[in-house]
């Protein structure tokens, strides 16, 4: 008989737009006026094709299947389609989050730094091991922080001191591609090991500045957490299931803690 298993790329979909529920203030407007993204090729919206001319002749997000089965052509995004990102853009009444890289782009409903292969710690770092890093270039999490606050004063232009207040802070997947610059340097799970609470650590810096007021956002019960295997609200998740101490669950407890 035909499987009756949803994808789980609808679930996790599904389960994200009934999150965003609660954005949503009297009379059906949304409480975001706009999204700041951070992350990897699970939100990336076209910066790492802006980026590559010349430096990586011959990307393969520049041509067909990418993009075909929503845009019509190529857009940068990491699929034939749109990424999770864009569905909770569309659920928020929000436009399609340009890339930073995007020349003239108007970063008034949101702006988004994710890259392609974007790692946690940074490129010198991870060449300094003899790692193979691809793409090579400066997008790890922490470069992406620095755009947020090279950007931040035209974002915030005219709009005091709280011109966050009402926007929505996505960070993506980070540490994957740090994993995989291991693997492609034909290291062993085990030599990689003794790398994970730097990793780690580096998310949590990461967190720590966009939730610090005074550099980003204030921290509140809409954050939600990105995790490979589970993908729950913060604030509402009891972390009883083996599955869930991964890499992240260090950074998720001081989350939970950082309100007190």
């Amino acid at each position: 008989q035909p499987s009756m298993r949803t994808p789980h790329g609808a679930l996790l979909l599904l389960f994200i737009l009934a999150c965003l529920r609660g954005a949503y203030s009297g009379g059906g407007r949304s409480r975001f006026t706009s999204i700041i993204s951070f992350g990897d090729s699970y939100a990336d919206t076209g910066n790492l094709v802006m980026w590559a001319d010349p430096v990586l002749p011959g990307l393969p997000l520049k041509n067909l299947p990418y993009g075909e089965t929503f845009f019509g052509h190529p857009t940068g995004r990491a699929t034939d389609g749109r990424l999770v990102l864009d569905f909770i853009a569309e659920a928020l009444g929000l436009p399609s989050v340009p890339p930073y890289l995007a020349k003239g782009s108007n970063f008034s409903a949101g702006v988004n730094f994710a890259v392609v292969g974007a790692p946690a710690l940074n490129l010198t770092y991870l060449q300094g091991l003899n790692l193979t890093v691809n793409p090579p270039i400066n997008s790890s999490l922490h470069d992406q922080l620095a755009w947020f606050q090279k950007l931040k004063p035209s974002l915030c232009k005219g709009q005091g001191t709280d011109c966050f207040e009402s926007s929505l802070f996505v960070m993506g997947e980070f540490g994957g591609n740090d994993y995989i610059s291991f693997l492609l340097s034909n290291r062993t799970v085990e030599q990689a090991r003794p790398y994970v609470p730097q990793i780690v650590d580096s998310i949590s810096r990461g967190v720590e500045v966009l939730c610090c007021a005074k550099n980003g956002s204030k921290l509140h019960s809409s954050f939600n957490s990105h995790n490979l295997l589970l993908h729950r609200p913060v604030f509402c998740f009891e972390f009883s299931y083996s599955a869930t101490q991964d890499f992240f669950t260090l950074s998720i407890h001081w989350l939970r803690q950082a309100g007190r």
